[in-house]
């Protein structure tokens, strides 16, 4: 989950009722850079207009400008209207990067890893865990386990060039222009407009070797 400013008025086709008109689906596309707000996989083939509190059929949640967030179809299936007291990722007073750990680990054989920063979580934090770590491992189902192995791929893809990155940063080989060629490369990766930027983010900061080398990466890097 990575946080956004929703910066676009609500458009006006939700006074009129009517929430999935491609006005309201280009507004979240480029509010959410065009990803899933829970799995931040990008270039969605399946993106959905998902209801961040759900709307039971209330007007007044379902179409509300703030309860529409973009989601792929298996995060919105998994979430559907079973959690609630989550995390928004759209409020400027919510860091939710600060809050939860993502580590990809071996996203494709053992799973992604996604717990509590903090020794005592909110119940919004735990609730949102609960949620992003079924939105990653789900496999409760033949079609969950067929789109838990598609998205597992796209992570393991990205990690896969994050690593090699990464080694470049910290070995003893590199130049420096090697070492700034590698922090320009890994630089927009942080970014929350990248695919899975919360990922790329922990892996640094939890990487014990770059932290001593590079104490100052985070702001090196821009997140």
């Amino acid at each position: 989950m990575f946080n956004v400013t929703r910066n676009i008025p609500a458009p006006q086709c939700l006074s009129r009722k009517v929430y999935n008109h491609k006005t309201v689906v280009n507004a979240l596309d480029e509010i959410f850079h065009g990803k899933c707000y829970l799995c931040e996989q990008g270039n969605l083939m399946d993106p959905e207009i998902e209801h961040f509190i759900p709307h039971r059929d209330l007007d007044e949640l379902k179409y509300d400008w703030n309860n529409l967030f973009l989601a792929c179809s298996r995060c919105n299936s998994i979430k559907s209207d079973s959690f609630e007291n989550l995390l928004d990722c759209t409020k400027s007073d919510v860091d939710v990067f600060s809050e939860i750990v993502h580590l990809a680990g071996n996203a494709i054989t053992s799973g992604v890893q996604v717990y509590p920063r903090r020794k005592r979580p909110s119940r919004k934090v735990l609730n949102t865990v609960k949620l992003l770590d079924k939105c990653f491992n789900s496999s409760s189902t033949g079609l969950r386990g067929i789109t838990r192995a598609n998205l597992s791929e796209k992570l393991q893809d990205e990690l896969f060039y994050f690593t090699g990155w990464r080694m470049k940063l910290v070995s003893d080989r590199s130049t420096e222009q090697e070492i700034q060629e590698a922090k320009n490369k890994l630089k927009p990766m942080c970014n929350v407009s990248y695919p899975f930027s919360v990922f790329w983010r922990w892996h640094l900061l939890t990487d014990i070797r770059v932290m001593k080398k590079f104490p100052r990466i985070r702001d090196e890097l821009g997140f």
